[in-house]
């Protein structure tokens, strides 16, 4: 089922280096998406500054998702 996050690890590696492995793939995509979400914030306070509502709210959507994507990543943390 998880075969995809624990790609670099086969028969020769331990489940707790398998893991360890998972966790820092779960950790580095939850940089990304933070990052995403700082920048949707940004670009959305841009386009209300300029005027441009449809933009902002376009913006705030994708910050929606990539939160949604987030809560995501976190509940498999925890199992």
């Amino acid at each position: 089922m998880f075969s995809w996050i624990l790609r670099g690890c086969r028969d020769e590696c331990s489940a707790s280096d398998q893991l360890k492995q998972a966790r820092d793939v779960f950790v580095a995509k939850e940089a990304v998406l933070q990052k995403k979400i700082s920048q949707e914030m940004e670009r959305a306070k841009e386009f209300t500054k300029s005027g441009n509502k449809q933009a902002a709210m376009q913006c705030l959507k994708r910050k929606k998702y990539y939160e949604s994507q987030m809560s995501q990543i976190r509940s498999l943390q925890i199992l």
